[in-house]
């Protein structure tokens, strides 16, 4: 009897070990995890804009062969608000024009326009050229000039331009050539008669305007089309996206601009 009562007692104190062994372990397991965790640093997240200026910058520099420290990105509109995106922004240029740079999220769904320039003057040919080169002269060569004085913000017109053979610094991919290419486009800036265009003169205008019924295209990509008009509830430039309202049953829908009161449905 005395036996079996000590078996059964040292039995009971084995599983208390066991049991005591196992609970020290897996607190300090979790001790260490605790530890780990408040020695390592998290990562300084980046805002949904530094992501995007990273991005462009880095996507242009690739493009044009200059440094992305050379690239500036003017200031978007005050109004827009750059959504962070989940996965890597892609970009392209839509216009013949390289200072307008498309940028498009695949996760969320959206897309933003943005005009870029080199920081510094002639920074491509800086970047390329050995050191100790010549400076850049000028050539002479076929480019869009204005026909009359263009006041900033206007909206050109075919006959506001003409093609002209001017001398005219050595940047290539600067200066407008192809008169499609001021198609929707309006000037930055005041620009006398007679002036050579840069690409970096002209964004495209806005086509769409807030409070404005617009025609609203759908399924034109797969062989049908429906449309109707609905509100625009924001300005839109060529090929911007804006959020537009059925003004019958209030729903709200999204389209990209394509046109002087047009837009496509996504």
């Amino acid at each position: 009897m005395k036996q079996t009562l000590c078996r059964r007692w040292l039995s009971q104190a084995c599983r208390a070990c066991v049991w005591l062994i196992l609970a020290g372990g897996l607190a300090h397991a979790g001790w260490a995890a605790a530890a780990k965790n408040r020695s390592e640093p998290k990562p300084a997240s980046v805002s949904p804009e530094e992501q995007l200026t990273q991005s462009v910058t880095q996507w242009v520099g690739r493009q044009q062969g200059v440094r992305p420290d050379q690239v500036q990105l003017q200031p978007l509109d005050p109004r827009v608000r750059v959504q962070a995106c989940a996965r890597a922004l892609n970009m392209d240029l839509p216009f013949s024009s390289t200072e307008t740079v498309r940028v498009r999220c695949p996760e969320p769904v959206w897309q933003l326009y943005v005009r870029v320039q080199n920081g510094a003057p002639d920074a491509r040919q800086g970047w390329n050229a050995p050191t100790g080169g010549a400076p850049v002269g000028e050539q002479r060569r076929q480019v869009l000039v204005t026909s009359t004085h263009l006041s900033r913000g206007m909206t050109l017109q075919a006959q506001d331009v003409r093609l002209a053979t001017v001398a005219v610094p050595a940047s290539a991919g600067t200066w407008v050539d192809n008169p499609a290419e001021i198609l929707h486009a309006e000037v930055l800036r005041d620009l006398p008669a007679g002036t050579p265009l840069r690409r970096s003169d002209l964004r495209p205008s806005i086509l769409v305007k807030r409070g404005q019924l617009v025609q609203l295209s759908v399924g034109q990509s797969r062989g049908f089309m429906v449309s109707a008009r609905v509100e625009a509830m924001q300005d839109g430039r060529m090929g911007e996206q804006i959020k537009l309202r059925n003004p019958e049953s209030g729903r709200l829908l999204t389209g990209v601009v394509k046109g002087p009161n047009a837009v496509e449905g996504l």
